[in-house]
């Protein structure tokens, strides 16, 4: 596996920046309240993938 396939691309880099500078100017509970539902995000498409997986006949 190429580990260069993981690196963000220039736009993903881009929107990372921009997150970055939203996030600066937020106070600290916006931003716990923003990092939770990115994690929650990041679980459900967890779940969609592992669901999608079990659905792929091999």
């Amino acid at each position: 596996m190429d580990p260069a396939t993981f690196e963000l691309s220039l736009e993903q880099q881009f929107q990372m920046r921009l997150v970055e500078e939203s996030l600066n100017k937020m106070s600290h509970e916006q931003a716990l309240d923003l990092l939770l539902q990115a994690s929650r995000l990041l679980m459900v498409k967890d779940n969609v993938i592992r669901d999608l997986m079990r659905r792929v006949p091999l």
